[in-house]
This record gives structure tokens, sequence and C-alpha cells, in this order.
């Protein structure tokens, strides 16, 4: 009994000694489980555990020191976060208190024993004593090796004594490096594990400690050495490394296991925490942050270890020291991945902003321990600070948008712990713009502008009695340069939502308002920072421009125009950059005065050379070179502008060379893509690779954040969608190039590849795989393929497959198909079921759903004098301009009301889609069952129709909806302009088959795209329909009034007779609908088509029928301006007017 007895308290006062419950009231337990003081429990030891008193004494005297030491808020040393400062340092008031307890022990028998001289270091330190104690430690062999420790403690027994210590037959020969808890799953001794009874865990604790001690003295005595401390540090982390390998091999599947580990190994932990902070501080000093963990003692391989044992730390332990550390990893972290390369960063991290991330969350979880809300007259620094380091570290993996989503979480967790926090409002601001969520963009960045406005008329309200400088007024405040460039980009960012608003009033009220955003940004703008000063005239250009676009004020157009060329050239002469070149090639694209295509080169070319890494810088300038029919340089450029995004598509694949790309002719054309120290959009670029370290050697304390921010760039960077779109763009206008060059009957094969492109890059929420009614055919072909996914945005991206009727070039005969090769016979049944299948061009006799084949369909119905017809009307109108009129048939009108355009040739050929995005079964689409607004109820007399009530349908809650469709609304809307513009490609090739089949899956894709029915009014168009078609406009109208082409050939329609007959047509002209189509010319040419040239051209045939041949005149010769320097595409639709 007496044996059983000795063991279980000498377990009970080695587990009260590990798990460091000093302060705790029962710290062990009898054998019955009744608990036990401190003082009982070393009376019972004393009296069961006879001949070890020293030991009793010692446990006490370690038990006293802890708890003092402990009484101090360890988590909150006095210095700084960085120097030792009075670490494990007794206060003044209490070394009379310790210097007892340091007598006592020196006073025992048993002083010279290693146990004894281990504790008189540990006293000796506290009491300020460092050099006392690294002699005292110098007297200590084999100061690591657990076993030796444990040994040590059987010395102490008492002459007298024959009890055996337990645990204590264990060979002194052990090796060094041996498992200390090799008996974990052995069972336990009175609930104590048996690797804590044996005392091998608090010999380890001895033998941490004393590391820590002694590394802690050579910090004090040498506070410039830091490489001494650290080498004395490393001896601590084979030690740590073992025995937390073996505590996550036996608690990895216990459910508590972090409760367990940290409740019984407390002091362990304690000690191993303070090794490896002081470790990891050094090092930071001392190591390059560019070298890999495969060094033993690398600072990342302290990091990763620091991690690991924190896994079995609750976030209460050390909240304010272990984010300190946390907060040095996430700096590590940043200079890393801005030091090195690119290519090499993935290879020697390829997962860093997994962990990054994750480092974050865990500070984040720290700080809501160690930090409240602050109270009157307070800020929450450490929070803010985190903010700063969250938003450096989405900048150091590139500031794309797609990945802001973390950042923003983050975000709104610091706002709990802040009150109306300056830096978080404006870093909320830039995110949520990067993101695409401009809403919050804008209602974020007014609440940065009225707090901060507030609080600076506060603070200069309250100074107007001493003179306060400008300085002293902002010092609590974002600075001058902060301010400007916020409102900045915030202008910028309301001038891009004006122009994609569809409401004419919240558009007017956005260009307003970004108007008096910048003039907020004047105010506080320093004349002598140029690069800021020339950001301000950028933005106030940019300004000026969208203006002009939204008021569709005539009166003041032109002005607006005139003042944004000014400050686009303004900007251009302090400090010229990309985006200001960029802006002003398109400022001298528009039409007007200031139009000069050459020019518009020359800026486009340098801001193609200042950042070549802008796809749509090179997208610009093969528009331009189109334009002036310099059709093999335009390609080339094209061709490289494409590969450059493309490349940013592929995720995870090795950079590869650089190589040369040949000049084009007449162009100078240079590669750098593949440049290693470009600036891409106002970021800065890698540094230098030389040796840099996380903590310069004179710092105290960790520096701010702050510090690691990059300059804000010109604009937020692309994100993985919107490089998507940008090359989509891209590869339209290559199509519409070739169109141009060769000729619509040469574009079938490249519109194929188009489409295979884009189901290979299509979202991964996105089907696009056909939807309507012709899934139900003889063979299917279900073969599904995955693909990763862009979303986009193309709020006027068919404005040049509207204008199908507009012969791209002069010296093309649409007239003449004798030279179109004979395509290769493929058979496609149709996507509508109201169309007609045809084979071998012969016309089918049934009839469906109701409804006959036109009979313009067929060759020989057709109206083959139509087109010239036209063209004398045209010349018969206007006098002495016979010649000006050809010109202006050939460049506007040529193919209105042509039978090649108008009566399409029908075909029994046209490219596969199908092969190329596969097939599904049928699946009913919303064309079949909203006959209301589907494109099979415009088979049926309109004006007869009685429209249902809307079906009760139950929707789930809008607020999550709009959250989970939003992106793929937009992603569908891209989808369903890629087959309107199939559509309108198969229309001028005379494919009347395929027409309408790919106009259904459009409006299947997406029921609210206006241009839907603008190509089914001009499918009806070509069909010889036009009161179908005037109703297809009308509903385009609908959906948006201020829809240029469809107002443009809804007034084609009502300009047009009914009949052919050249005697009847002025007797069978409406004037109502002459007067209407004037009308609705007249203002659209006023506002949002003032620069169209149909729109100019189809006016002055109003003004003719109206008999107003002045007015007709001067239409005509704007509308022949308009398009004399067109090119291949719309500006607009392609790049837009503002990056």
């Amino acid at each position: 009994m007496a044996n059983t007895k000795d063991k279980h308290y000498w377990s009970q006062l080695r587990a009260a000694l590990t798990s460091g419950s000093w302060d705790v009231p029962s710290p062990a337990q009898v054998p019955k489980g009744t608990p036990l003081s401190w003082s009982e429990l070393l009376r019972k030891f004393n009296k069961h555990c006879q001949g070890y008193a020293d030991v009793a004494e010692l446990a006490s005297q370690t038990q006293a020191l802890a708890l003092i030491l402990n009484m101090q808020d360890e988590d909150q040393p006095s210095s700084s976060q960085l120097t030792l400062g009075d670490e494990c340092t007794l206060p003044q008031e209490r070394v009379e208190e310790a210097t007892a307890g340091y007598a006592a022990l020196k006073s025992l028998r048993t002083a010279e024993k290693d146990p004894v001289r281990l504790a008189l270091a540990y006293y000796a330190f506290a009491l300020g004593r460092p050099s006392e104690c690294l002699s005292i430690l110098q007297n200590v062999k084999e100061l690591t090796d657990v076993s030796t420790r444990v040994l040590s403690y059987d010395t102490m027994r008492h002459e007298g004594a024959t009890l055996q210590l337990p645990g204590g037959g264990t060979s002194a020969s052990t090796s060094r490096s041996a498992s200390i808890v090799s008996a974990w799953t052995a069972g336990t001794v009175a609930g104590v594990t048996v690797e804590i009874a044996d005392g091998r865990t608090w010999g380890m604790i001895e033998a941490v400690r004393s590391i820590v001690l002694q590394g802690m003295s050579h910090e004090h005595l040498s506070p410039d050495d830091f490489e001494r401390a650290f080498s004395v540090y490393a001896a601590a982390l084979p030690l740590i490394t073992a025995v937390v390998a073996e505590l996550q091999s036996c608690f990895s599947a216990a459910s508590n296991a972090q409760v367990v580990t940290f409740t019984k190994y407390r002091e362990l932990w304690r000690w191993s925490e303070r090794a490896l902070r002081r470790a990891i501080i050094l090092s930071a000093r001392l190591h390059d942050v560019s070298k890999g963990d495969d060094q033993d003692h690398s600072l990342w391989t302290l990091f990763e270890l620091y991690r690991t044992c924190s896994a079995h730390w609750p976030s209460s332990f050390r909240p304010r020291l272990r984010s300190a550390i946390a907060t040095i990893q996430s700096h590590a972290f940043v200079i890393r991945a801005r030091v090195l390369a690119p290519d090499l960063l993935k290879i020697k991290a390829p997962r860093w902003i997994s962990s990054a991330r994750s480092i974050l969350q865990e500070t984040r979880s720290m700080l809501s321990v160690c930090t409240r809300f602050p109270r009157a007259g307070e800020r929450n620094n450490r929070v803010e600070d985190f903010v700063d380091l969250c938003v450096a570290v989405w900048e150091a993996d590139g500031a794309v948008g797609d990945q802001a989503g973390w950042v923003i979480d983050l975000m709104w967790w610091a706002t709990r712990l802040t009150f109306n926090s300056l830096r978080i409002y404006r870093h909320m601001s830039r995110l949520f713009s990067a993101s695409g969520d401009h809403e919050l963009a804008q209602r974020t960045l007014r609440l940065y502008i009225q707090v901060v406005s507030k609080a600076r008329q506060a603070a200069t309200s309250g100074n107007e009695t001493t003179e306060t400088s400008s300085a002293d007024v902002t010092s609590d405040f974002d600075s001058d340069k902060q301010w400007v460039q916020t409102l900045v980009q915030g202008s910028r960012l309301f001038c891009r939502v004006a122009l994609e608003e569809v409401d004419y009033g919240e558009a007017v009220q956005l260009a307003k308002e970004a108007g008096e955003i910048i003039e907020k940004a004047k105010a506080r703008l320093d004349l002598r920072d140029k690069e800021l000063v020339a950001s301000v005239h950028l933005a106030e250009g940019i300004w000026h421009s969208v203006t002009a676009y939204v008021e569709q004020d005539p009166r003041k157009r032109t002005e607006r125009l005139t003042r944004s060329l000014e400050s686009l050239r303004a900007a251009g002469a302090i400090f010229p950059c990309a985006s200001t070149h960029h802006h002003l090639a398109l400022a001298l694209t528009r039409s007007g005065i200031t139009k000069d295509i050459r020019a518009a080169i020359e800026h486009a070319r340098s801001a193609v050379e200042l950042d070549s890494n802008e796809p749509r810088h090179w997208h610009l300038l093969g528009l331009l070179l189109a334009a002036t029919g310099d059709w093999k340089a335009a390609k080339s450029v094209l061709d490289i502008a494409i590969g450059l995004v493309e490349t940013d598509l592929v995720e995870d694949i090795a950079p590869a060379e650089p190589t040369g790309v040949p000049d084009a002719d007449g162009l100078n054309i240079r590669d750098f893509a593949h440049s290693e120290d470009v600036v891409t959009n106002g970021h800065a670029g890698p540094l230098t690779n030389v040796p840099v370290l996380i903590l310069p050697r004179d710092v105290t304390d960790i520096p701010l954040s702050a510090t690691l921010l990059q300059p804000m760039g010109d604009r937020p960077q692309p994100t993985h969608q919107e490089r998507f779109e940008y090359a989509l763009q891209m590869r339209m206008t290559q199509l519409a190039l070739i169109e141009h060059v060769e000729g619509v009957e040469n574009v079938s094969d490249n519109w194929l590849e188009v489409f295979a492109w884009f189901r290979e890059k299509r979202p991964a929420s996105l089907d696009d795989r056909r939807k309507s009614i012709d899934g139900r055919r003889a063979s299917l072909d279900t073969g599904r393929t995955d693909a990763t996914s862009i979303r986009t945005h193309l709020p006027q991206g068919l404005l040049d497959t509207q204008r199908p009727e507009v012969v791209i070039s002069s010296q093309e005969s649409s007239d003449d198909h004798s030279t179109i090769p004979t395509p290769i016979p493929i058979t496609i049944t149709p996507a509508t079921p109201g169309i007609p299948n045809f084979d071998n061009g012969e016309s089918s006799s049934r009839e469906t759903i109701g409804e006959k084949r036109c009979a313009s369909l067929d060759e020989k119905d057709r109206d083959t004098s139509r087109g010239k017809k036209v063209r004398d009307v045209l010349k018969s109108g206007v006098h002495k301009g016979q010649a000006r009129m050809v010109t202006i048939s050939k460049k506007i009108g040529h193919g209105v009301g042509r039978s090649a355009s108008l009566n399409l040739k029908r075909t029994n050929s046209a490219p596969d889609f199908h092969s190329v995005l596969g097939h599904t079964p049928f699946q009913a689409s919303s064309i079949h069952l909203r006959q209301t607004h589907s494109i099979h109820a415009s088979q049926q007399d309109l004006g007869l129709l009685e429209v249902p009530p809307p079906p009760r349908t139950s929707s789930p809650d809008p607020a999550t909806k709009h959250q989970s469709n939003a992106r793929t609304s937009r992603d569908s809307r891209l989808l369903s302009d890629l087959w309107l513009m199939s559509a309108a490609i198969f229309r001028r090739q005379g494919k009347i088959e395929q027409v309408r089949g790919a106009i259904q899956e459009a409006e299947v894709r997406d029921e609210d795209n206006p241009n839907v029915w603008v190509q089914l009014g001009l499918y009806h168009s070509a069909m010889s329909d036009n009161y179908r078609a005037a109703e297809a406009f009308r509903k385009a109208l609908f959906i948006r009034p201020n829809h240029v082409f469809a107002t443009v050939y809804l007034c084609q329609i009502y300009l047009t007779p009914e009949t052919s007959s050249a005697v009847q047509k002025k007797e069978r002209m409406d004037e109502r609908n002459v007067d209407i189509a004037a009308g609705l010319l007249a203002d659209l040419t006023r506002g949002g088509g003032w620069d169209v040239p149909e729109a100019w051209y189809y006016l002055a045939k109003a003004y003719k029928l109206q008999g107003r041949r002045d007015r007709e005149r001067e239409c005509l010769n704007f509308a022949l301006t308009l398009s004399e320097t067109r090119g291949v595409r719309d500006v607009t639709a392609a790049i837009g007017w503002c990056l």
C-alpha cells in the first residue's frame, strides 16, 4: 500500500508541475479522488515519499516563483513587441520575497544537484541576475538530455530512504533523441499519463526552460549579438519537435485533443512558446526571407513549428504575443512574394496564399480575445493595423477582385471592433470596386467621404484659436495623398457605373456625383506631387467625356468633349502614363472637330509601350490600325493581344520563355508580356533579388503593416472573368477584321473556333448547351465537357452585329454571289419548331404550327431590283449630288433594302455549332411557354393576342436570389450575345434556316436581352415581314427605351413604303409614319445616337420625304463624315470609353 501511495503522489506532484496549475486551489487528488491543495499535496508527498523532502521543497519554491511571475500579465510585457524587456523578471516590490526563496534553495543539502541548480538559475534570472544565471547553468551537464534530467531526481534522495524513485530505473545512457512519450499508450497512473508520471515530461520542461533562460540571459548581456542568442534557442527546437510529433500521433483522433494537450502540458507550452517566439524574432533579424524551408533552422521552419504548436493552444493563450508572431509571419509572406520572381515563388511556395489566409484567420481569433470596441476618443490600432496587413497580403497575391472575398469578410469583422474607421472604409471601397460590387463600393465611398469631412471639420473647429499646421490636423486621419487617391479612383468608379446604367436619371446623377468627388479631391491636392496632379486631370478628363455621353445634351456636348481633351492633354504633359495615352487615343477617335486617327494611333502605341500587359491598349491599337486600312498590322496586333490575355487565363502553367514577335508591316511591335520588372496597372513589380530581412536590426517594434501597402493603382486589376471578356472582345474584333478583308463567307470556320473557345473557357456555373426544342432529334449527341469560366458585361456588345446592312468595304458587292464557294452540305435541324425544314434546297410542303413558309425564302421569289430603286431615289432626291449620293449609299445605306439582305439566300449548309457545343435532350424553355414575350408569338397576329395573366410562382428570398444569380445572369447575357452574333453572321451569309434557331437560343439564355428582339426584327425584315419586324423592335424599346439600333431599324420600317413600285411610293407612304420617324431620329441624334451614321442617314431620308432639302443635305454630309473613318467595330462596344 505504501508503495502504491508513493507512486501516486509522485505522479500527482509531477502532473501538477507539468500542468503549470500554480494558482489552482486543488491541483491534485488523493487515490479516492478527493481534491488536494498545494500545501496538502506537498504534506502527503513528504509523508508517503520519505527521503525526498528536498524534492517537495524544490516543488514548493518553483510553484511560489511561478505564481509570482504569473501574477503579472505575461501576455502584455511592459517593453516593445520585439525586445525582451522585463519578461520573466520580477517587479521590484516582489524581489525581497523571491530572494528568500532563492536563499532557501541554496540552503538545501542537495543544492549541488542538477534539479536544484536549474531552479536556482530560474530564480537568478527572475531576480535580474543574468550573469549568475549563466554561471549556474554552465555547471549543469547535458542540459538538453531529458533522461539525465529524470535520473537527477534520484540523486536527491536522503541516505536513509529505501524507496526508489518511480521511473528512475531508466538508463542514463538512453539516447537524447529517444521518445519522451513512447509509453503514452501504456495506460495511466491514478489518471495521469505514464510519461508525466515517470517524470519525463517535467524533465523536458526543465530542459526547455533552462535553454530559454540561457538565451534570454545572452540577450540581456549582449543585446546586439543576435547570432549567439539564436544559437542557444535553436538547441530547444529538436526537443519541441519531438514532443509535438508524439502529441499529434497520440491525440490526433481525440475530439477534445486541444483541451487535453493544453491543460495537461500547459507549462511545457509556456516555455516552448517563449523559446520559439524569441527564436523567430531573432531569425527575422538575421535570415534572408527568400531562403527556403529546406534548412533546419530557417525562418520558415520556425514559423511552421510555431504554427504546429499553436494547434494545441486555445485562443486565450497569450493572444497578444501570438498575434505579434502571426503579424511577423504575414509580413514575411508579403515580402517574399515581392522578392521572388513569380515562377520561382510557385516552386518554393505554391500554396503560400492559403497558409497566409489561415494565419490571418488565426490572428482574427486572437484579436477578438485581446481587443475590444474602442471607447470615446480611442482607436483600435491593432485591428486597423490588421486590416492593412490583410490588404497587403491580397495585393501580394495580385490584388485581383476574384480573390477579394476573404479580405472583405475580414473587413466586415473589423467593423465590429472599430468605430467609423477611415482606414477600413477606404479599403472596403477599393475591395468592393475590385470585386465588382459597385453598389457597395459607392455606398462605402460616400460613407468614407462623409466621415473624413466631418472629422476634419471637427478637428479644425477645435483648433480655431491656435495655429495648426495641416500635418497636425490630419495626424489622426488619412493623409492628403490617400484622400486624393481614394477620391480619384472613386470618381472613375462612378463614371464606369454611369456608363453602364440604363436609367437616364440615375446615370446623370452618378455622373454629377463623380464631378463633385473630383472637386473635393482638388481641395486637398498637393500641386508639388506631379503624379497625383496628373491623376486628377485624368479623372477630370474621363468625367467630362462620360458626362457628355450620359447627359445627351447637344448644347453642352462639344464643350464637354473639348474640355475632356484639354484635361487629358494636361495630364499627359505633367506625368504621362499608359492610362492617359489610352484615354487620349479614345478622345481623338470621337466624331467632331477633334477627331485625329493618326494622333490617336500614336497615343495608343505609347500606351502599349508603357503598359504592355494591358490587353485593351493592344485592342485599341488594333482597331485604330484597322480604321486606317492597315490590315496586316492590325491583325498582328490583335494576335499579340489575344495571346497576351489568354496566357493570363491559363492557371497553374509554368511561364513560357520570352519570345520575339515579328514586326508587322508599318508597325513597330515589341513583346513586353514577359518583362520581369514591368509595372502593371500602377502596381510595383517584383523587387530586386537581394537578401531581405523581415525586421531591421535596430527596430524595437514590428513595422506598421501600412508600410507594406502598394501604391494605389490607376484602376483595379481586372478579374479573371474580365480578362475573359477582353479576350472574347478581341476575338470578335478579329472575326470582324476577317469578314472585312476576306468576306462574310470566310467567317464560318472562325466562328466555330470562337464557340469552341467559349465552351472551353465558359463559366463553370453556365450550361452552354442548346436548350431549344431542336434537341429532340433523330440522333442526339449528349456529350458534355467541363470548362472554366468567366463572367463579362456587354452593355452595348451587339452594336456591330445589329448593323448587318452596312457594308464593311465599298469594294464588296453582295449582289454578286457567283464568287462564293459552295459550302459542304451539313444537315442541321433548326432550333425553332415554327421554322420549316429544308432538304437540298427544296421547300417543305408541311405547315408547322399553323404557319406557312415565307415565299421570299426561295431564290426565284427574290426582288433583285429593290436595291437599285433605293439608289435611284437617293439620286433624284438631292440636286447636283449624284456622285456624292453614290458614295453615301456605299458607306452608309449599302445593303439597306437590298435583295442580298432582305431576301436571304436559302442554303442547306452552315457551320454545325452543335458539334462544338454539344447537344442536350429536349428541354422546353421559356421561349415556348411565354407566348406574350416569345418569338413564337411573333408568328401570330400580335394585335389579336389575348395576354394571359402571369402565373403565380414562389420565389426565394430576393436578396439571396440576387446574390447567387448576379454573376450567372451576366454570364448568360454573354452567351446570349454570342448566339445573336452568330445569327447576324448567318443572315449576312444568307443561311435563313439557322438565323431563327440562333435567336431562339439567345432568348433562352437571357429573356431580358433587348438585342434578342432587335435581331428578331432584322430576321423578319429579311423575310419581308415588316409588321412583325416593327413589333419586335418595339419590344426591344419596351425593354430598353433608349436602344439606339432598335430605334434606327424601327424608323427604317416607318420610312419604307408598302410597295416596291416607284410610281406608287409617294401615294402609299404614310405621312404620319414619316413624322414619327423624323421625331424619333431627331431626338436620337441629339442624344445617344449622335455619332451613329445610320441614324443621320435615315433622318436625312425622313427630311427628304418631308421636303426639307437643306436639313437633308446637312444630315447626309454629317453621316458621310461619321462613316469615313469608321473601323471594323465600334470602339464603345469593343473597349468602352473608360478604363
